[in-house]
């Protein structure tokens, strides 16, 4: 996982599996991140994601309520087919925006 706040936005780049293994080991050192930047937007990068289970889920759900608390947006980008279906699936994008290949690359839409 990789960390990077510019211009008021903060991105996380994730790797590898999101399962409870993975994510008891970096959720509270996000958690604390989120908390000291306060940033009015949040990214999670899924580029480089292989597999998201329902602990994923539910750490994602999480941070969109801890950011939504100060006023702050969450936003899922680069998902791979897989990590979409299974968000897709579980209702994520009825709450959270996903940030498209326009977007990212600042074409207006």
């Amino acid at each position: 996982m990789r960390s990077i706040v510019k211009k008021n936005v903060h991105e996380f780049e994730f790797n590898g599996e999101l399962d409870n293994m993975r994510m008891s080991s970096i959720k509270n050192v996000i958690i604390q991140l989120i908390n000291q930047y306060k940033c009015e937007c949040v990214k999670f990068d899924f580029k480089d994601v292989t597999f998201i289970d329902s602990t994923g889920i539910g750490f994602i759900l999480a941070r969109y309520n801890q950011i939504n608390e100060y006023g702050g947006e969450l936003i899922l980008k680069n998902l791979t087919p897989h990590v979409r279906k299974i968000l897709s699936i579980s209702g994520v994008f009825q709450i959270i925006r996903v940030e498209t290949d326009n977007e990212s690359k600042g074409v207006k839409v």
